[in-house]
């Protein structure tokens, strides 16, 4: 077969393929009580400061992530400045699958940057 027969085959078999990692719905919700419980924000974009709204910006106490099929994980990072401005320290947790994540040490979170990651074999 030419290439160029072989092209539309790829282009879709690939499309399939990235389709099943997009996330569909949310990536991390965050909740301003313990447990997952109390106001919530829904971090629905991956690679993307997002601000956190009044009601749960400064008010943060739990993170639950989105699961994926491994060897795909999300994590996320906790930022006490808005716009996810990170001068030396200002990243206050690192929300990953490691951690149960229902109770955080610092609340004063006022944006979120989630990520999409895989596991190296």
């Amino acid at each position: 077969m030419h290439f160029n027969q072989l092209l539309p085959c790829l282009i879709a078999s690939a499309s399939v393929a990235v389709a099943q990692l997009v996330p569909v719905g949310p990536i991390a919700t965050l909740y301003s009580q313990p447990n997952f419980k109390g106001n919530a924000f829904i971090a629905g974009r991956v690679d993307k400061c997002l601000q956190l709204p009044e009601g749960i910006a400064g008010n943060v106490s739990s993170v639950q992530l989105q699961q994926f099929p491994s060897p795909f994980y999300v994590s996320c990072t906790l930022y006490n400045r808005d716009n996810c401005y990170n001068p030396s320290g200002s990243a206050i947790y690192y929300a990953t699958p490691l951690f149960n994540n229902t109770y955080l040490p610092d609340h004063n979170v006022r944006s979120v940057s989630c990520s999409l990651s895989r596991l190296l074999p």
